[in-house]
């Protein structure tokens, strides 16, 4: 009997060896998850300090090397090397991504390379504790038989013993039956998930054996505590992030099917979540990128990590160039691909000015000289013309002829003036203006235009143009240039004025906002621009005037530009434009 006791004992001992054991491994996967929570934070608001990251290393290597204690013979052993060895190579690509100055392409890629090597290391941990469950619950189970085939042994010795035997039996039996039931209860309890009971009121080994039982289940309980906060940062991480993030199909007919999307990924193509799982990453790309979709899935299969610029299409249609970056992922021996998207609209947008104001460069070197060589020429045939013209006794026609000559000479001269305002404006005298009094002052001047005689005789019929005005009698004074706003705005009315055939109006609207900025728009009913043409309407030498020099615009867009401000057109309800300049109140340059 007594070896039965101690048999069932020893199997307890066993198992709470056992529990120990797969709670030390537990805990080594929550440090893993912390190394692997600070290399995604990295170079995020939430990134851990480095004092904070070499904590959670050394606490990772001290875990690892606990483990020895408890394992010694093969073939755990050797599985247990080899992670350890793993473990060091995962700790130096960490060290590297902390400490490595490189370019910032590189920095992310050795981070993504160490993040997805840990990722496996964490799925290995991870068989290694489900099969030590299954043991353990084998164990379990076979040490609950030993303690009711002992509990028969002693039901069997009592009833077959002398009374005195029995009663002295019957004591211990009772007392044994009922320390062994509240550990198996405890046991049972604990399976079930009740980590908050507590074993108490045994004495002796039994009493250790509770206490054991006790501080098992408060490290479970800790344990399942840290892993929760890891998987609610990771959500937050992935939720939260500015850039869009895709988990999609790496395999299959499947291949390329969004799996999961952060709320980042849905504002920035117009849908929601919800929506976003429903697609395929190619429903994202224009044609163009589509094509290069198998390509860059067989790549990543292949285990590179790649970087690429494409074209992505919102739900409305809208495209706009994104800056992605993927490789493979595999989780539970699936493999997927993580993607990041970047919106680069911005940076396009940076670039193509750049190069833009590299062409002005040239244009006005080119203007500068082309203004030189030309102008003097130029005014000499002019003179030479006009002289001919008044000394000579000249027929009507011929008279026309000359004088058409003298009108295309003007033309080129006013070309040429205009060119060299595109490409070398001069620098704004900042002043502190009334915006609405320069707007008055450039109606009064057009409507005086209109009305003029000259104006009236190149016209078959003069034209009815109302003018609209809502300027805003809060609109701040600013600082700008007035000479140079006034021609801007000159400009678009007389551009609004030619766009109406006969009749029609000519809207003109002031306000301010919060952001320190003041608006001028200007509205016209006239005939419009076809939509493939809107784009171009700041262009240099675009013009959809027979005549026209196609710089009036250029040259309003750089003005405005030189204040700090911008200007954009759109179609209106009427069918005519709409032009909206945005202008600083305060400039960076006026004291």
């Amino acid at each position: 009997m007594t070896l039965s006791i101690d048999e069932v004992i020893t199997k307890l001992e066993n198992i709470i060896t056992l529990h120990q054991v797969e709670i030390l491994r537990k805990n080594l996967l929550v440090k893993l998850e912390l190394v692997q929570q600070d290399l995604l934070v990295k170079d995020s608001p939430h990134a851990a300090d480095l004092q904070t990251v070499l904590q959670h290393g050394q606490s990772l290597s001290e875990g690892i090397e606990g483990c020895f204690d408890c394992h010694h013979a093969d073939p755990p052993k050797t599985q247990l090397e080899g992670l350890y060895d793993r473990i060091q190579v995962y700790r130096g690509a960490v060290s590297r991504v902390y400490t490595t100055r490189a370019a910032p392409e590189r920095m992310e890629r050795d981070k993504q390379l160490a993040f997805h090597f840990g990722q496996g290391i964490v799925l290995e941990v991870d068989e290694i504790i489900e099969g030590s469950s299954d043991e353990l619950e084998e164990r379990t189970e076979s040490a609950l038989n030993s303690i009711a085939e002992t509990r028969m042994l002693l039901t069997f010795l009592i009833l077959a013993g002398p009374i005195l035997g029995m009663a002295v039996a019957l004591f211990f039996a009772r007392d044994l039956s009922g320390s062994v039931g509240t550990l198996i209860n405890a046991t049972r309890r604990l399976k079930a998930g009740e980590l908050d009971y507590k074993i108490e009121g045994l004495q002796d080994e039994f009493g250790e054996l509770g206490d054991s039982f006790n501080e098992m289940a408060f490290s479970l309980k800790e344990m399942i505590r840290r892993m929760g906060e890891s998987q609610n940062l990771y959500r937050i991480l992935f939720e939260g992030a500015g850039d869009a993030i895709f988990l999609l199909e790496a395999e299959g007919e499947d291949a390329g099917r969004i799996v999961s999307g952060n709320q980042a990924a849905a504002d920035m193509h117009g849908y929601t979540v919800a929506e976003l799982l429903d697609l395929k990453i190619t429903d994202l790309d224009t044609p163009e990128a589509a094509a290069g979709n198998q390509d860059r899935i067989r790549r990543v299969l292949d285990g590179e990590w790649i970087d690429a610029e494409i074209t992505h299409r919102k739900k409305d249609g809208t495209v706009f160039p994104v800056e992605i970056s993927a490789g493979l992922l595999v989780l539970e021996d699936k493999k997927y691909i993580l993607a990041f998207d970047k919106d680069i609209t911005e940076r396009k947008q940076a670039e193509e000015a750049l190069q833009r104001a590299e062409r002005l460069v040239v244009v006005g070197e080119m203007a500068a000289g082309l203004a030189h060589e030309i102008k003097n020429p130029l005014a000499g045939i002019k003179v030479s013309i006009e002289v001919l013209t008044s000394e000579l006794q000249l027929e009507p026609e011929d008279s026309e002829i000359f004088q058409r000559i003298i009108d295309e000479i003007n033309r080129i001269e006013t070309l040429l003036k205009n060119l060299l305002s595109y490409a070398m404006p001069p620098a704004p005298q900042f002043t502190q203006i009334d915006v609405n009094r320069i707007i008055e002052f450039a109606i009064k001047t057009v409507v005086f235009s209109l009305k003029s005689p000259a104006q009236q005789t190149k016209s078959h019929k003069p034209k009815d143009i109302r003018f609209i005005k809502a300027l805003s009698d809060r609109l701040p004074r600013i600082a700008a240039d007035p000479s140079q706003l006034q021609q801007v705005i000159l400009n678009l009315f007389l551009n609004a004025i030619q766009a109406i055939p006969e009749t029609g109006e000519v809207s003109v609207e002031t306000s301010a906002d919060s952001a320190g900025f003041i608006r001028i728009v200007v509205s016209d009913t006239g005939k419009g621009i076809d939509e493939k043409d809107l784009g171009n309407m700041f262009l240099p030498f675009f013009t959809t005037k027979p005549k026209g020099t196609g710089l009036g615009l250029p040259i309003c867009k750089r003005l405005i530009e030189q204040q700090n401000g911008s200007i954009d057109v759109a179609h209106n309800a009427t069918g005519g434009l709409t032009f909206t300049i945005s202008l600083p109140v305060v400039q960076g340059s006026v004291g």
